[in-house]
C-alpha cells in the first residue's frame, strides 16, 4: 500500500498521535474551512501505527542557493574546461543554474560544491545568492 501519495493530499485523521505536527492535517483543517472541495487520504485503508505514520509531512526551513558564477571563476583555468560534464545538469541547464535562473536545493548544493572542490575552486566563496524556503518533507 506504500505507493506515492502527492504532497497536496490532506489527512482528516485527528486521532493520529502526530496530527499536531502534520502538514497534511493542517491543510485538511484549512481546506475544510475555506475550500468547496479537496482531496483526502482514505483513512479506512491507512496503516497508522503509533509514531510511524508513513504519510506524515512537516514544513522544514531550508536555505536554497542561486547561481555559481563566482565559484566557476575561482577554478584554475586548466580545470574549468568541460565543467558542466561533471555536474548532474545538461549543458543548457548548467548555464541556467550558473546564472541563477532557478534555485538549488541543499542536496544539489552539496553535490555541486563537491564538484567545485575537486576542480580546485575556492568553495568558501559560496553561491551567488541564497533564499530561505519552507519545504514539505516526509518525517
Amino acid at each position: 500500500m506504500n505507493k506515492y501519495i502527492p504532497y497536496n493530499i490532506t489527512c482528516p485523521l485527528a486521532s493520529c498521535s502526530r496530527s499536531n505536527t502534520c502538514a497534511r492535517y493542517a491543510n485538511y483543517q484549512k481546506a475544510k474551512a475555506e475550500e468547496a472541495s479537496f482531496i483526502i487520504l482514505n483513512t479506512d485503508l491507512l496503516q497508522v501505527e503509533g509514531e510511524g505514520c508513513p504519510y506524515h509531512l512537516v514544513y522544514e526551513h531550508q536555505r536554497w542557493a542561486r547561481g555559481f558564477t563566482r565559484l566557476c571563476d575561482s577554478i584554475p583555468s586548466g580545470n574549468a574546461r568541460y565543467l558542466n560534464v561533471y555536474t548532474p545538469f545538461s549543458q543548457r541547464r548548467f548555464y541556467k543554474a550558473k546564472n541563477g535562473e532557478f534555485p538549488l536545493d541543499p542536496e544539489m548544493q552539496e553535490a555541486l560544491l563537491e564538484v567545485f572542490k575537486k576542480r580546485g575552486a575556492d568553495i568558501s566563496l559560496g553561491f551567488d545568492s541564497y533564499e530561505d524556503q519552507n519545504v514539505l518533507v516526509e518525517k
